[in-house]
C-alpha cells in the first residue's frame, strides 16, 4: 500500500511538474520574443514547439531516472545524459522549425541556439536533480520500512521462543504433580487436570507480545496459584491486593507468572513450613507497579539456585516490547525477596 501511494505521488508530482515547465517555457519566451522580435506566427508557432520539446525531454529524463539510481561518483553520466538529451531535442526543434520558417527566420533561430541549449541543459539538470533526491529518500524510506519489518519479525520469533522455554517446565511440573495424586487422591487430580487445561487455554490464546487488561492477567495468575497449592498443598499461600480500578490497566500477558513461579521455588525449597507469596498492585505516575513478595532464606543449608532464566526472560520481553532496562528491579530486605514489574501506561 505504502509503494502504491509513493509511486502515485512521484508520476503526479512528474506531471505538475512538466506542466509547470511547459507553461513557463511558453511566458519566459514569450517574453523575450517580444523584447527581440514582433510576434509573428513563425515565432509563436517557434515558441509552442520549442516549449513543447522541452517538457518532453524533462519527461524523457525523469522516466529514465526512475529506473536508474546513479551513485555519487556516476553522477557525471546524469550530466552528459542532459547535455546529449539537451542537442537532440534542439536538433528535433530545428528540423521541426525549418519546415515552415523564412530563411531570415533561420538566421535568428540559429543565433540563440546556444542560449536555447544552456536552457534546456539547466531544465533537465534541474528535473533531474529533483527526481534523483526523490528516488534516495523513497529508497530511505523503503529501506526504513524493510528494517523494522525485520526487526519486528526478529522480536516476534525470540518473544515466541522465550515462551516456548518457559511453559515445558512449568508443564513437566503440574504432569508429575498429577501423576503423583492418582493414586492417592484422585480427585485432586482430576480437578488440577480441569485447572491445568483452563491455565493452558488461556496460554494458547493470547499472544505474547499483545497488551491484555490487568484484571485477566490476576484472573491467569489466581488460576496458576491453585494449580500449585494443589502441587504444595498447605504449605503454600497467596495474596493477591489489587484494587479494581487498576483492572483496566495493560500489561503483556503472562509476564507475572514467570515471577510468581521463582517466587514459588525459592520461597518453598529453601525454608521448611507455611510460606506467603505476596502480589501487589498500584498505579504511581502513570505507571503500573506490580511487587511480588516470598520468603528467601539465604543462609539454609541447601539453598535452592535457579538458573535466572524467568528473571531474565521477563527482562528480555520488557526490552524487547519498551525498549527500556529499568522495568524490573529485585531485592532482599532481611528475609524477603521482592521482586518490583514496573510497566508503562498509555493513553
Amino acid at each position: 500500500m505504502v509503494s502504491k501511494n509513493i509511486i502515485h505521488s512521484k508520476k503526479k508530482l512528474i506531471y505538475l511538474i512538466c506542466c509547470g515547465i511547459f507553461l513557463g517555457y511558453l511566458c519566459v519566451q514569450g517574453l523575450l520574443f517580444y523584447w527581440k522580435i514582433p510576434l509573428t506566427n513563425e515565432a509563436l508557432i517557434d515558441i509552442g514547439v520549442s516549449a513543447l520539446c522541452a517538457t518532453l525531454s524533462c519527461f524523457v529524463i525523469s522516466n529514465t531516472l526512475n529506473f536508474y539510481l546513479p551513485k555519487a561518483n556516476n553522477l557525471w553520466k546524469v550530466l552528459g545524459f542532459s547535455v546529449i538529451l539537451s542537442f537532440i531535442s534542439l536538433l528535433i526543434l530545428r528540423l521541426l522549425v525549418r519546415g515552415y520558417a523564412t530563411e531570415a527566420y533561420m538566421d535568428f533561430f540559429d543565433d540563440g541556439i546556444p542560449y536555447r541549449l544552456l536552457i534546456n541543459f539547466i531544465l533537465l539538470t534541474w528535473m533531474a536533480v529533483i527526481i534523483i533526491i526523490w528516488n534516495v529518500q523513497e529508497e530511505a524510506q523503503e529501506n526504513s520500512l524493510r528494517k523494522q519489518e525485520s526487526e519486528r519479525l526478529l522480536r516476534e520469533a525470540e518473544l515466541f521462543n522465550l515462551r516456548q522455554q518457559l511453559q515445558p517446565h512449568f508443564l513437566f511440573n503440574s504432569l508429575n504433580s498429577i501423576i503423583a495424586l492418582i493414586g492417592t487422591k484422585p480427585e485432586e487430580a482430576q480437578n488440577m487436570t480441569f485447572q491445568l487445561s483452563d491455565f493452558l487455554r488461556g496460554t494458547l490464546h493470547k499472544d505474547e507480545h499483545s497488551l491484555i487488561p490487568l484484571q485477566d492477567e490476576i484472573e491467569q495468575m489466581k488460576l496458576y496459584l491453585s494449580i500449585e497449592k494443589v502441587r504444595f498443598g498447605h504449605r503454600l499461600n497467596s495474596v493477591i491486593t489489587c484494587e479494581e480500578s487498576l483492572f483496566k490497566s495493560t500489561i503483556p500477558a503472562m509476564l507475572i507468572q514467570p515471577l510468581v513461579e521463582n517466587a514459588i521455588k525459592h520461597g518453598l525449597y529453601n525454608i521448611t513450613g507455611e510460606v506467603l507469596i505476596t502480589i501487589e498492585c498500584q498505579l504511581l505516575a502513570g505507571m503500573l507497579q506490580i511487587q511480588i513478595t516470598n520468603p528467601y532464606d539465604g543462609e539454609a543449608a541447601n539453598p535452592k539456585k535457579g538458573t535466572g532464566f524467568g528473571i531474565r526472560s521477563v527482562q528480555r520481553r520488557l526490552f524487547l516490547l519498551f525498549g527500556r532496562q529499568d522495568l524490573l528491579h529485585t531485592e532482599q530486605q532481611q528475609q524477603q525477596f521482592i521482586c518490583t514489574l514496573t510497566i508503562p501506561q498509555y493513553d
